[in-house]
């Protein structure tokens, strides 16, 4: 008996020891109810070929697996052939038979891997037959390097589940786009992926989203990510590697023990080719135009008998878009014709100074119902602004008070604003205040005391009606809020010393465990000490941003550009794990070298 036969012949055995032994173990004194509910997945009791053929034809050869009941075909997405095909194996139930057929003539001298994933289950209850990844050759040897790694999404750093791993052997930066891959792996829920029986040399590897399962990757519609180099697989298969075992995805400690080589971050990517994208009107005093591309350079931007002064402009954080308003006392016309200058992309790839005659209009039903008495009376009637006013105990003594409005304000009366300061007397003092509008967002402004909030005091800042006006000829309503700063008897702090910055700038944030929530943020020009107050009991992470390009947001990358988005790293504990554990009223510090977590 060779060795494919044999390892066949075990794993056929074993799970119909298994089997055996959970019915043994039922309760026979049972009245006839029908028994126990059947919680036991499908046995496989043959397999035709043997695991590990060789010289398997080209054309018409099929692989048929047979269980101990009748097994269906529960998620035919989910069973991946590697190298994959443009059309996926058929499979065909046949009693308690699973018959897999291939529709595209296989590759001569290559190995493959059938991974059934959560494929098949019983046709009953549908228990799941466990994981299960079968491997023949169409020549005479079976190839047996292996490869793990872990797929994250490159702004969050979660991992990425049912990712596509694809590998090829020759470096081209539109392969994943054009070609099928030499071989690939999906991802479990833990972002995880393993690709065996591979061939030895270099290989270049990628991760995509792969939305609709074609095994290509999709420009502006999934994400992408990839090492800038080559790897080469280094790792031998056997019977006893444990990162090849089947896993049960709720076994924290033992999905968490596998050890992975590689990590790719997979990120939604900038398009590289400026053009005017879109244009068009919101209302008649405010309109839009969209670019193909972030970081516009536009050098002049005109409306046809518009004065410029009566033109608001305002930009995305990323600038591949800008808003205009019209502040001008006469009604705007129905249809604006506008002119843009800026920098687009030519037939040869450069970008050059071009300029483009736009025209964008009101809808017709929009112009319409302005004419009309209802028009004119709900405009009448929508006589306030809005105003989202935005002050939280926590972050107060970094972030003041924010005041964001939903178009700009053209007028506004400070002295109307009173910020009152009750100390632990219960006397009352108004406060002065600073009040600064956003750089990147004109709708935005900060208000900050001159003073240091201090504990136990109160706070509370009135917005009469009236203060601001915008655009629109609307004024705000009166707003009022009160603050203090939080107790420190039941909380907890950290303390980041930070040191490695060597130059660069960087972001770093607290986050809650998941990293959905961020509890506070400071943009990093030099080492230092970052301070973190007011924390409750709980599970934290740090997240650090190598900040390229100095805008204080994460920036993606470029496939053809083979440019990588902005590195992102979690800070880990020396055990490995990402999650700081505070609590009782903890005061934490903690070293980080950012020289050795980016190397």
């Amino acid at each position: 008996m060779n060795r494919n036969t044999l390892i066949t012949a075990l794993l056929i055995v074993s799970t119909a020891l298994c089997c055996s032994l959970a019915h043994s173990c039922a309760n026979t004194k049972a009245s006839p109810t029908g028994g126990p509910k059947d919680t036991i997945p499908p046995v496989l009791t043959g397999l035709t070929p043997a695991w590990g053929d060789t010289a398997f034809p080209l054309t018409g050869g099929s692989i048929r697996l047979k269980f101990n009941e009748y097994t269906v075909v529960k998620d035919q997405a989910g069973i991946l052939l590697s190298p994959p095909h443009k059309k996926k194996p058929k499979t065909k139930v046949k009693g308690k038979e699973i018959v897999v057929t291939f529709q595209d003539t296989l590759r001569p001298n290559t190995t493959y891997t059938i991974d059934f994933g959560n494929g098949l289950a019983d046709n009953n209850e549908g228990n799941l037959f466990p994981k299960f990844v079968y491997s023949f050759s169409t020549g005479d040897t079976l190839d047996s390097m292996y490869i793990t790694g872990t797929v994250l999404d490159a702004e969050s750093l979660v991992p990425v589940k049912g990712a596509f791993v694809s590998l090829y052997r020759e470096w081209r930066d539109s392969s994943t786009m054009l070609l099928l891959p030499d071989a690939a792996g999906r991802t479990d829920d833990w972002g995880f992926f393993s690709i065996r029986n591979l061939k030895p040399g270099p290989y270049w590897i990628y991760a995509s989203t792969d939305e609709n399962k074609d095994y290509l990757y999709n420009l502006g519609e999934e994400k992408i990510g990839f090492l800038d180099s080559a790897i080469t697989p280094t790792l031998v298969m056997r019977d006893s590697i444990y990162e090849l075992m089947g896993f049960d995805m709720k076994d924290t400690l033992a999905c968490q023990a596998r050890k992975s080589q590689f990590e790719l971050s997979v990120f939604k990517e900038f398009y590289s080719t400026q053009f005017i994208k879109d244009k068009g009107r919101k209302d008649e005093r405010c309109g839009y135009v969209t670019f193909g591309a972030p970081d516009v350079q536009m050098s002049s931007f005109q409306i046809l008998g518009v004065d410029s002064t009566d033109i608001i402009l305002q930009y995305s954080p990323k600038r591949d878009s800008f808003v205009f308003w019209l502040n001008s006392k006469y009604p705007p016309e129905d249809s604006l014709f506008m002119t843009v200058s800026y920098m687009k992309t030519d037939s040869t790839g450069n970008l050059a100074l071009t300029t483009e005659n736009l025209a964008a209009a009101v809808s017709k039903e929009k112009a319409a119902k302005a004419k009309t008495e209802e028009g004119r009376k709900a405009a009448e009637a929508d006589t306030l602004t809005d105003l989202k006013l935005t002050v939280t105990d926590t972050n107060v003594e970094q972030d003041g008070i924010t005041l964001e409005f939903s178009v700009p304000i053209i007028e506004m009366h400070m002295d109307s604003i009173v910020l009152l300061t009750t100390n632990t007397r219960n006397q009352t003092d108004t406060s002065s205040f600073t009040f600064i509008q956003d750089t990147s967002n004109m709708m935005r402004y900060v208000l900050q005391n001159t003073e240091a909030y201090k504990p136990g005091y109160k706070y509370s800042l009135s917005i009469p009606m009236g203060t601001f006006w915008d655009v629109y000829g609307r004024k705000n309503k009166a707003e009022k809020k009160d603050f203090q700063l939080p107790n420190t008897e039941n909380l907890n702090s950290l303390t980041v010393n930070l040191r490695g910055t060597g130059g660069k700038r960087y972001i770093i944030e607290l986050t809650d465990e998941g990293r959905k929530k961020v509890f506070r943020k400071y943009e990093v020009l030099e080492d230092g000490t970052f301070y973190f107050p007011y924390l409750s009991d709980g599970k934290y992470a740090i997240r650090l941003t190598e900040d390229r390009n100095n805008n204080g947001l994460f920036d993606t990358g470029n496939l053809l550009k083979w440019q990588q988005a902005e590195r992102m790293k979690l800070f880990k504990l020396y055990d490995g794990s990402t999650a700081i554990e505070i609590k009782e009223q903890m005061e934490i510090t903690q070293d980080i070298d950012l020289t050795t977590l980016f190397e």
